[in-house]
Protein backbone atom coordinates (compact mmCIF):
# COMPACT_ATOMS: atom_id res chain seq x y z
CA UNK A 1 0.00 0.00 0.00
CA UNK A 2 2.79 2.41 0.83
CA UNK A 3 4.26 1.97 -2.64
CA UNK A 4 0.97 3.03 -4.30
CA UNK A 5 0.82 6.32 -2.41
CA UNK A 6 4.41 7.13 -3.42
CA UNK A 7 3.70 6.34 -7.09
CA UNK A 8 0.58 8.50 -7.13
CA UNK A 9 2.58 11.36 -5.66
CA UNK A 10 5.32 10.91 -8.24
CA UNK A 11 2.78 10.88 -11.11
CA UNK A 12 1.20 14.07 -9.76
CA UNK A 13 4.56 15.82 -9.55
CA UNK A 14 5.48 14.67 -13.08
CA UNK A 15 2.13 15.92 -14.39
CA UNK A 16 2.62 19.32 -12.73
CA UNK A 17 6.14 19.50 -14.17
CA UNK A 18 4.91 18.69 -17.72
CA UNK A 19 2.11 21.28 -17.48
CA UNK A 20 4.59 23.88 -16.23
CA UNK A 21 6.99 23.17 -19.11
CA UNK A 22 4.10 23.35 -21.62
CA UNK A 23 2.93 26.71 -20.22
CA UNK A 24 6.48 28.06 -20.30
CA UNK A 25 6.83 26.96 -23.95
CA UNK A 26 3.52 28.56 -24.93
CA UNK A 27 4.30 31.87 -23.25
CA UNK A 28 7.92 32.11 -24.42
CA UNK A 29 7.72 30.68 -27.96
CA UNK A 30 4.18 30.47 -29.29
CA UNK A 31 2.75 33.73 -27.91
CA UNK A 32 5.38 36.06 -29.48
CA UNK A 33 4.94 34.35 -32.87
CA UNK A 34 1.17 34.79 -32.66
CA UNK A 35 1.57 38.49 -31.75
CA UNK A 36 3.97 39.09 -34.64
CA UNK A 37 1.64 37.33 -37.08
CA UNK A 38 -1.31 39.38 -35.84
CA UNK A 39 0.63 42.62 -36.31
CA UNK A 40 1.64 41.62 -39.83
CA UNK A 41 -1.95 40.71 -40.72
CA UNK A 42 -3.24 44.04 -39.38
CA UNK A 43 -0.59 45.92 -41.39
CA UNK A 44 -1.49 44.13 -44.62
CA UNK A 45 -5.17 44.82 -43.91
CA UNK A 46 -4.38 48.53 -43.44
CA UNK A 47 -2.43 48.71 -46.70
CA UNK A 48 -5.22 46.83 -48.49
CA UNK A 49 -7.93 49.12 -47.09
CA UNK A 50 -5.97 52.18 -48.20
CA UNK A 51 -5.35 50.76 -51.67
CA UNK A 52 -8.99 49.69 -52.11
CA UNK A 53 -10.21 53.13 -51.03
CA UNK A 54 -7.83 54.82 -53.48
CA UNK A 55 -9.02 52.48 -56.25
CA UNK A 56 -12.67 53.30 -55.44
CA UNK A 57 -11.94 57.01 -55.79
CA UNK A 58 -9.93 56.44 -58.98
CA UNK A 59 -12.74 54.36 -60.53
CA UNK A 60 -15.34 56.98 -59.60
CA UNK A 61 -13.19 59.79 -61.04
CA UNK A 62 -12.59 57.81 -64.23
CA UNK A 63 -16.32 57.11 -64.48
CA UNK A 64 -17.09 60.80 -64.02
CA UNK A 65 -14.53 61.76 -66.65
CA UNK A 66 -16.01 59.24 -69.10
CA UNK A 67 -19.57 60.37 -68.44
CA UNK A 68 -21.07 62.57 -71.12
CA UNK A 69 -23.41 64.40 -68.72
CA UNK A 70 -23.67 65.35 -65.09
CA UNK A 71 -23.35 62.55 -62.53
CA UNK A 72 -22.99 61.87 -58.83
CA UNK A 73 -21.57 58.74 -57.22
CA UNK A 74 -21.30 58.00 -53.50
CA UNK A 75 -18.50 55.72 -52.29
CA UNK A 76 -17.55 54.56 -48.80
CA UNK A 77 -13.94 55.14 -47.80
CA UNK A 78 -12.19 53.37 -44.92
CA UNK A 79 -8.66 54.41 -43.97
CA UNK A 80 -6.50 53.31 -41.05
CA UNK A 81 -4.64 55.76 -38.82
CA UNK A 82 -2.13 57.99 -40.66
CA UNK A 83 -3.11 56.69 -44.11
CA UNK A 84 -3.33 59.37 -46.79
CA UNK A 85 -5.03 59.46 -50.19
CA UNK A 86 -4.43 62.57 -52.29
CA UNK A 87 -4.61 64.02 -55.76
CA UNK A 88 -3.02 67.32 -56.77
CA UNK A 89 -4.81 67.79 -60.06
CA UNK A 90 -2.50 65.50 -62.01
CA UNK A 91 -3.45 62.22 -63.66
CA UNK A 92 -2.71 60.01 -60.65
CA UNK A 93 -3.92 59.38 -57.11
CA UNK A 94 -1.22 58.91 -54.49
CA UNK A 95 -1.73 56.86 -51.37
CA UNK A 96 0.43 56.28 -48.33
CA UNK A 97 0.07 53.84 -45.42
CA UNK A 98 2.33 53.18 -42.46
CA UNK A 99 3.04 49.73 -41.08
CA UNK A 100 4.63 48.55 -37.86
CA UNK A 101 8.22 47.32 -38.12
CA UNK A 102 7.31 44.24 -36.06
CA UNK A 103 5.30 42.91 -39.00
CA UNK A 104 8.23 43.23 -41.40
CA UNK A 105 8.43 44.96 -44.78
CA UNK A 106 5.35 44.06 -46.84
CA UNK A 107 6.01 43.15 -50.47
CA UNK A 108 2.63 44.37 -51.80
CA UNK A 109 3.74 47.94 -52.51
CA UNK A 110 6.88 50.06 -52.22
CA UNK A 111 7.71 50.43 -48.52
CA UNK A 112 10.66 52.43 -47.19
CA UNK A 113 11.92 52.02 -43.62
CA UNK A 114 11.66 54.93 -41.21
CA UNK A 115 14.79 54.81 -39.08
CA UNK A 116 15.44 56.46 -35.72
CA UNK A 117 18.81 56.81 -34.12
CA UNK A 118 22.37 56.94 -35.40
CA UNK A 119 24.30 53.90 -36.68
CA UNK A 120 25.10 51.41 -35.27
CA UNK A 121 22.25 51.91 -32.77
CA UNK A 122 19.69 52.89 -35.40
CA UNK A 123 16.45 50.94 -35.46
CA UNK A 124 13.62 50.65 -37.95
CA UNK A 125 10.55 52.10 -36.26
CA UNK A 126 8.05 51.45 -39.05
CA UNK A 127 7.64 51.48 -42.81
CA UNK A 128 6.12 54.13 -45.05
CA UNK A 129 4.38 52.51 -48.02
CA UNK A 130 3.64 54.65 -51.10
CA UNK A 131 1.99 53.90 -54.41
CA UNK A 132 -0.01 55.58 -57.17
CA UNK A 133 -3.04 54.78 -59.28
CA UNK A 134 -3.33 56.26 -62.77
CA UNK A 135 -6.41 58.19 -63.84
CA UNK A 136 -7.79 58.72 -67.33
CA UNK A 137 -7.12 62.40 -66.74
CA UNK A 138 -6.62 64.48 -63.63
CA UNK A 139 -9.33 66.93 -64.66
CA UNK A 140 -7.90 69.40 -62.16
CA UNK A 141 -9.36 67.49 -59.20
CA UNK A 142 -7.55 68.03 -55.90
CA UNK A 143 -8.19 66.42 -52.54
CA UNK A 144 -6.35 65.16 -49.48
CA UNK A 145 -7.97 62.51 -47.24
CA UNK A 146 -6.20 61.57 -44.00
CA UNK A 147 -7.13 58.56 -41.82
CA UNK A 148 -8.44 57.29 -39.59
CA UNK A 149 -11.72 57.75 -41.38
CA UNK A 150 -14.81 55.77 -42.35
CA UNK A 151 -17.32 57.84 -44.25
CA UNK A 152 -19.15 58.46 -47.50
CA UNK A 153 -17.53 60.57 -50.21
CA UNK A 154 -19.33 61.95 -53.23
CA UNK A 155 -17.66 62.15 -56.62
CA UNK A 156 -19.69 64.52 -58.76
CA UNK A 157 -19.51 65.92 -62.26
CA UNK A 158 -21.39 69.13 -62.82
CA UNK A 159 -20.94 71.17 -66.01
CA UNK A 160 -17.72 69.27 -66.83
CA UNK A 161 -16.22 70.05 -63.39
CA UNK A 162 -15.35 67.00 -61.27
CA UNK A 163 -15.21 67.23 -57.49
CA UNK A 164 -14.65 64.94 -54.51
CA UNK A 165 -16.38 65.89 -51.27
Amino acid sequence: MALDIGRKGQVSIEFILIVTIALFYITSVVWPIVNESTTAAEDVQGISATKISAMKIANALNEAESSSGDMKKTIIISLPTDAIISCDGTDEIKFTAYVDAAGGNPDEINCDPIIEGVPPDDTIVNYKCDSTIDLITGAGTTFNIIGPIFKDFVVAKDNSEISVS
